[in-house]
């Protein structure tokens, strides 16, 4: 088994930027700049994990990770939505679309990294 596939997903450039500094050394990583092309870019590569950004033209994240969870191959893949919207109610709205966690921005990259390596692993076993 080669490195975990990570599809990071987010509209801004430094946001992608950032996660590629953070995620690249320990997992082969593929970028989506909207809603469309991760949905696209999922079903051709078949990540481990998908990290989506909840604001973003065209479908938000949270009808991307519903259109996600649609897919049978890809019903399983954990997604956490990374999102500046930080009230409940936003949250239990991407809980609804089915995210398996939700982490708001500004994040802590400790934290963030120790959940990709939780939801990786639990993927890995079968368990997500």
């Amino acid at each position: 088994m080669g490195k975990p596939r990570v599809l990071i997903v987010d509209d801004d450039a430094m946001n992608l930027s950032i996660l590629q500094i953070l995620l690249g050394g320990e997992y082969e990583l593929i970028s989506a700049t909207s809603g469309e092309d991760a949905v696209a870019k999922a079903v051709e590569h078949q990540p481990d994990l998908t990290l989506l950004d909840v604001m973003m033209p065209g479908i938000d994240g949270y009808e991307t990770c519903k259109r996600l969870r649609a897919l049978p191959e890809l019903r399983r893949m954990p997604v956490i939505l990374v999102s500046a919207k930080a009230m409940p109610s936003e949250r239990l709205r991407g809980f609804e679309a089915g995210a398996d966690d939700y982490v708001t921005k500004p994040f802590d990259h400790d934290e963030l990294c120790a959940k990709v390596r939780v939801f990786i692993g639990m993927e890995r076993r079968g368990a997500a």
